[in-house]
């Protein structure tokens, strides 16, 4: 077997230095390079079985332009681009222009020699290229250093290039409408519609006519209507909450997914649709699956690909970061000159706990920037950041503090009751003294948000005849504790 030639390119001497002894062996031979230039050079003078490459060196796409040219020069030769400013654009350009990897620093080595391993064994059997290419539409979104938000952005060029169903999962705010229209927009879908359904918004009848239409006559004045599955044919749809939809909803909507068809409310015609579906939800599937409040089949249909969006108090190294990104786009949007963050806000922007998360973080800094006089953001010219959470502690405290945008009670309330049953076990007594409810108001409220189903109601079932046999020698019982007492009161008399 003939000796490997890997070319490293990075302006970082102490990197390189790393990765020529990782990467290098016996039958590898890794030459470096400190800037594109030089690094082209070499490629020209000796080629390359595969090349490993910044992306900002002398310049801020140095990394492209050496990608663009080794590919012109000899296409296939696997390349893998690296950079610790890492944008979605910047990654499907990569990977339009060839690049086989688009990693995020920092480096690490074991997957990195993974990688080569796999990117090197593939090339003596390379397999077919793949078909077309993908648009850069993606928006200029920074990673950070956060390794769950790294991660997201190594795999979104990939997952926009299938059309497999994604789960986006996430905390309100994080982002997850944000992913989803980025993945349309960068898909072959982008020209096609992209449909956004609030599931957490409609009751189950009105949810059902609004995903899958409705026919004309089901109602007196009901004209026809064509809902959002049909809407989104040829596009992409995202069921926004998808944890809040009905029992009965869910297992229409797995239809689709398998079948990719479906029938009006009222009507007998069936509708094929061609689309990509995106779901997003802030709820634990996995532990609601566990408590019978969703549908397992429905759960496996939707958890293809999983994007998990960390929140934002995870991630306060990039505070600063994500800051600057708002506040420039902030200042373009208002046509008023950038501002910066006094170091003082700063910290104190790091010191909340954020429940709102990016969108949060977005309008403290849109009202900052309004009030704001002078080139730099001070603490002054922040709003209130208060705990959305305080401990029940004297006569007046709140256990809650009712958020400044408001909040579903619908929506907290089945919140709770999941909490309540995962943090018991499925015990629904438990569960009940956790919230302070009886059983049986417990159990009315399960049944109201279609949580109370599976093991719970087979032991539910089971307890019926009990409570009933109960209930009768109860009656009995009090018959005679009656008919004695009546008895006592007439031989007082």
């Amino acid at each position: 077997m003939s000796r490997k030639r890997i070319l490293v390119a990075d302006d970082e001497p102490k990197l390189t230095r790393l990765l020529a002894e990782s990467l290098g062996g016996e039958d590898r031979e890794v030459v470096t390079a400190r800037t594109a230039e030089e690094a082209w050079r070499l490629f020209d003078d000796g080629g390359a079985d595969l090349v490993l490459t910044d992306l900002r060196m002398e310049s801020e796409e140095a990394g492209l332009e050496l990608l663009r040219r080794v590919q012109a020069a000899r296409p296939g030769t696997p390349t893998i681009l690296m950079t610790a400013f890492a944008t979605i654009k910047a990654g499907v350009r990569a990977l339009e222009l060839g690049a086989a990897e688009y990693l995020v620093k920092p480096v690490r080595f074991r997957a990195l020699q993974e990688t080569v391993d796999r990117l090197l064994a593939e090339r003596e059997s390379p397999p077919p290229a793949p078909a077309g290419d993908l648009p850069h539409t993606f928006d200029d979104i920074l990673v950070g250093t956060h390794p769950g938000m790294r991660r997201i952005y190594e795999l979104l060029p990939r997952v926009v290039a299938s059309n497999s169903t994604v789960l986006v999962t996430g905390e309100s705010g994080t982002g997850k409408e944000v992913i989803a229209r980025a993945i349309h927009r960068a898909s072959p879908r982008a020209g096609g519609p992209f449909v956004r359904v609030n599931c957490a918004a409609l009751v189950e009848t009105l949810l059902e006519s609004e995903l899958f239409g409705i026919e004309k006559g089901v109602a007196t004045d009901v004209a026809a209507r064509p809902g959002k599955f049909e809407q989104a044919d040829g596009g992409t749809i995202l069921l926004d909450e998808i944890g809040d939809m009905a029992p009965g909803t869910q297992a229409k909507v797995l239809r689709v997914l398998q079948e990719r068809e479906f029938e009006r409310v009222g009507g007998s015609r069936t509708i094929a649709v061609d689309l990509r579906v995106i779901a997003a939800t802030h709820r634990d599937l996995g532990a609601m699956v566990a408590a019978g409040g969703f549908r397992q089949d429905l759960y496996y249909r939707l958890d293809v690909i999983r994007l998990d969006l960390p929140p934002l108090r995870e991630r306060l190294d990039d505070l600063e970061l994500y800051a600057r990104y708002f506040l420039g786009r902030l200042a373009g949007r208002a046509g008023v000159a950038a501002r910066v963050l006094a170091p003082e806000a700063l910290a104190r922007l790091r010191e909340h706990t954020w429940p709102g998360n990016m969108r949060e973080l977005e309008n403290v800094l849109e009202r900052a920037l309004v009030l704001s006089t002078g080139e730099r953001i001070g603490l002054a010219d922040l709003p209130p950041l208060g705990q959305p959470v305080v401990a029940a502690g004297a006569a007046g405290d709140h256990p809650f503090v009712l958020p400044a945008g408001g909040v579903s009670l619908e929506a907290l309330e089945r919140d709770l009751l999941v909490q309540a049953l995962e943090r018991s076990g499925g015990n629904k007594s438990a569960a009940a003294r956790l919230l302070g409810l009886t059983r049986r108001t417990l159990g009315y409220r399960l049944q109201k948000h279609g949580l109370a189903g599976g093991a719970e109601a087979d032991s539910a079932g089971k307890e019926a005849p009990r409570s009933a046999a109960k209930r009768s020698r109860g009656g009995a019982s009090s018959g005679k504790e009656r008919a004695g007492g009546a008895r006592e009161r007439r031989g007082r008399k």
